[in-house]
């Protein structure tokens, strides 16, 4: 994967994360349930997984801060 569709894919991950955050969800419930979602089904590469949830929390952390 090239390096401008990662960066793509991390800002609409944080967007994401943003608007739930501004309707009113914890993003600590939602981080989990999505970790809770690659964890559970096997259509997701197991390889990627942790590294996609740790992509996830590094997310919510950065909008935490701001």
């Amino acid at each position: 994967m090239n390096e401008e569709r990662v960066t793509a894919l991390l800002l609409a991950l944080k967007a994401v994360l943003s608007v739930a955050r501004n309707q009113g969800l914890s993003l600590d419930d939602v981080s989990e349930a999505a970790a809770d979602e690659l964890l559970q089904y096997r259509e997701y590469d197991v390889l990627h997984v942790p590294m996609a949830i740790n992509e996830i929390e590094v997310a919510v952390d950065a909008l935490v801060v701001q």
